[in-house]
Formats: C-alpha cells, structure tokens, sequence
C-alpha cells in the first residue's frame, strides 16, 4: 500500500512511473472525487492509515500541501488551502465514520 508521504520521496525520473502505481492505490489522494472526498472513504483513510500526519501536493494550489492528521480509527483532520480565500487554511475535524465535526479557518 503506497502511504501518502511517499510522494516526497519520489525522484523526478521515477516520477510517472509513480503516479501510474499511485492511481491504483485507492487510499493515495488524487483530487476531488477520491477517497477523502466521502464519508464511507475517509472512514477507510482512518480505520486502515496509522496515526500520524500526512501530506501530499494540492491538486488546486501545486505549491502548497494537504495535510492529514490521522488518528487511527478515531477520526481525522484535513488542512487544505481554502478554495474560496487563498490566504487562509480550511481546517476540517472528520470523525471516525468519516462524518464533519467542525470546520475552521486560520491565516496560511
């Protein structure tokens, strides 16, 4: 199972072929419509990911990171570039089922 920091450890000749094994992965974060955008997915994301932090490049913004701060089976935290102000992070608290607890902002 290919863990999301192993993006960081990726030289840039391997990189395509990377990306090809990472897509078959269905826990790797691929943009909207992957495992972290569902209920039923980021319930997996947390059940079957260690606890700890993760990160990968976003999608929306290539220069900044999405951070996940799993803990295992408890529930998560995604702190992403806010879509609808780029100075600030949108941090949103998800439970173990994969459901929004709270959702908050702070300056980037």
């Amino acid at each position: 199972m290919i863990q999301p920091n192993d993006v960081m450890q990726i030289n840039d000749e391997d990189w395509e072929a990377f990306k090809k094994r990472a897509a078959k992965d269905e826990l790797y974060y691929t943009g909207p419509g992957d495992l972290l955008d569902t209920p039923e997915g980021r319930a997996k994301f947390c059940r079957l990911n260690e606890s700890g932090a993760f990160n990968k490049q976003d999608p929306d913004f290539p220069s900044h990171k999405i951070w996940v701060f799993n803990n295992q089976g408890q529930g998560m935290v995604v702190k992403k570039r806010s879509r609808v102000d780029p100075a600030l992070m949108e941090d949103v608290e998800y439970d173990a089922d994969g459901n929004e607890i709270s959702r908050s902002y702070e300056p980037a």
